[in-house]
């Protein structure tokens, strides 16, 4: 079983966060921060940029390491259909927004229906905001605060 290394960007811009709505299969909405997959060969960084612009169509300022988050999915029929999907480690990094006005998206993830600007305290408090665990470090981690290990999920709710 492969273990798929993602990035996450928690950009950060005048006491607000842009995170991505979802929606589950049964239509119920989540909240992600933007990111995805790194490719082979590609870089944390470089993978990060990427997958911002394709997701927001904004560009990234400096970056800074931020978290780390372990998601393990546990339905064996979303093991058996998505291998490379069901256990993830999640770098998270600290940006604010390039000084380049935004892009149009150019590739949504799976469930993705818009990518919106919330405050920060309105963030901190959804129920479904992913990575699991962020909502109750997000303040500080947005602050700049020290890099900490989110832990380890086991999600049993088919979100790849």
């Amino acid at each position: 079983m492969p273990i798929r290394s993602t990035v996450k960007a928690l950009i950060v811009r005048q006491g607000r966060i842009l995170l991505n709505r979802c929606a589950y299969e049964d239509g119920s909405a989540y909240y992600d921060l933007p990111g995805g997959g790194q490719c082979p060969y590609e870089s944390l960084e470089a993978a990060l940029r990427r997958e911002v612009l394709e997701e927001t169509g904004y560009t990234l300022g400096e970056i800074r390491f931020a978290a780390l988050a372990e998601e393990i999915f546990t339905d064996p029929h979303l093991r058996a259909r998505y291998p490379e999907y069901t256990h993830r480690m999640m770098h998270i990094f600290l940006s604010e927004p390039g000084d380049e006005p935004p892009l149009a998206p150019t590739e949504k993830d799976l469930g993705m229906l818009e990518s919106l600007w919330l405050p920060l305290e309105e963030a901190a408090r959804l129920k479904e905001l992913h990575p699991f665990g962020l909502g109750a470090h997000l303040l500080s981690l947005a602050e700049g605060g020290a890099p900490l290990f989110l832990g380890t999920h086991y999600n049993s709710r088919a979100r790849v």
